[in-house]
Parts: C-alpha cells; structure tokens; sequence
C-alpha cells in the first residue's frame, strides 16, 4: 500500500522538471560528443550560441534541483520503515552524489562556451587570444558530458536500485521494478545510449507522485467535510 504523505506533488514537479530540462540542456545545449566534428565545435562556441549554451544551461542546473527535491521526499517516504533505514541512506547518499555531479558537468559544459566568447579570438587587436583548437574544445566538452553521465549516471544508477530494495511496501511494484530496470541501464550511462532510460524514470515517477497526491488530498478533503 503507498504511503503518499503532503509534498508529493512539489516532488513530482521536480522530477519532471529533471527529465524535461535535463533534454532541453543535452538537446537544445548542443555540447559536442560522441563522433567529433569540427562544424560542431564551432557552432556550439559561435557567439550567436553563447545565450543559449547559457540558458539552457540555467535550465538544466534548476532540473537537477528538481532531482534533489524528490530525492529529498522519496528518502523520507522510504525511511519511515526501520527495516530500511540503510538502504534510504544508501539511496540518498548516492542521490546526492549523482546530483552534485550533473550540476558540476552543467558548470563545465557552459563554461566551455563562455571561455571561448571571452578569449576574444577574433576581435581586432586582440593579438594574443586565448583559444583553444577544435579537438582540445571537443575533448573539454566530450569530458564534461561524461561527468553528466559518467558519475552522475553511475550514481544515479545506484540510487535507483537503493530505492527498490528500501520501498517495498511503499511504492507500487511495478514501480519499483522499473526503478531497478532504469538503475542498471543508467550505470552504463557512460556509455551514452541506456542514458535515455533516465529521463523516463523522472516522467513516470513524477506523474505517479503528482497523481497520488492528488487523489490523496481528495481523500483526506472529502474526509474533512464529513466530520461531524
């Protein structure tokens, strides 16, 4: 039976919001990785793109406070019962890491392009630019997107498979089942193509949390207005 308690909905806005910016910012961004392709580079650090490398950027930073914010309910949810007390410190621990993680690979990503627009490469008298080639540029941004999915993937990863063992009994088992499926795939994140799974997860469990409690507030309203 779930046990959806007051700020459910606040948690799945956010993780919604994670899955939703965190696609505009890989998608919108454009930071170059996987085939390396020198027209990429140079229109990802062009200084028309400049404004949306920042946006979305700022974008993607907000999702991740999304994930931290059903994390941060999720690990109350689980933990009510003491028989998993490690297990949701193990998931919010992990949680925390993946996050920190993703935020500092969004620092990274963005800084690339505002590096590139303040090295004022080819502003009149500007003799000495601090620029970089097209490769050392695709290298900075293919590294900083392995962070995004490397460690923050990997982490996440496991923080998904803590939350399946810590909410038995808490969460539906088909949810429960899922988070486990998307964990293994998000470990292997690194490897770019199971990353898709990730934002699935935040959608489902988002539109579950929002679902829930909705329908719990209905309950505990309809409850009030038959008191005597």
């Amino acid at each position: 039976m779930s046990k959806i308690g007051e700020g459910s909905t606040l948690a799945g806005f956010g993780a919604i919001a994670f899955s939703v910016l965190t696609v505009v910012g890989v998608a919108v961004g454009g930071a170059p990785g996987g085939n390396y392709a020198a027209s990429d580079v140079a229109s990802y650090v062009a200084i028309g793109h400049l404004p949306t490398v920042i946006v979305t950027g700022y974008l993607a930073l907000f999702g991740v406070l999304g994930l931290i914010c059903v994390f941060a309910y999720l690990r109350e949810l689980i933990s009510v019962d003491p028989a998993h007390k490690m297990a949701a410190s193990v998931f919010w621990g992990t949680g925390l890491a993946a996050a920190a993680s993703m935020a500092v690979a969004w620092s990274f990503i963005t800084g690339i392009a505002v590096a590139a627009a303040e090295g004022g490469s080819s502003n009149p008298g500007n003799s000495v630019a601090a620029t970089v080639s097209s490769a050392e540029t695709y290298t900075l941004s293919d590294t900083s997107i392995n962070v995004l999915y490397g460690s923050g993937g990997f982490m996440l990863g496991f923080a998904l498979i803590s939350l399946m063992v810590a909410s038995r009994g808490t969460l539906p088992g088909w949810l429960r089942w899922l988070s486990l499926v998307i964990g293994v795939l998000a470990i292997a994140a690194p490897a770019y193509f199971p990353s898709f799974a990730i934002p699935i997860w935040g959608l489902v469990i988002g539109g579950w949390l929002i679902a829930s409690g909705t329908s719990g507030a209905a309950v505990r309203s309809r409850a009030f207005d038959t008191m005597p």
